[in-house]
């Protein structure tokens, strides 16, 4: 979100990100410190993992 949306903040709102025609991450977002993200890819959860270490698995 930081890429495409700078100075930018969502409150009670979904961003979906592509591949091509594939969906491949949904991030929802209840206010600025509360977030749902779901990924297709391993790997961007991951990366989310170590930079927010506060971060729970449902």
């Amino acid at each position: 979100m930081s890429l495409t949306t700078p100075f930018r903040q969502l409150i009670d709102a979904e961003a979906h990100g592509f591949a091509g025609d594939k969906l491949m991450l949904v991030l929802t977002e209840f206010d600025s410190s509360s977030w749902d993200v779901r990924a297709a890819d391993e790997r961007v959860l991951s990366e989310l993992r170590h930079h927010y270490p506060g971060v729970k698995d449902l």
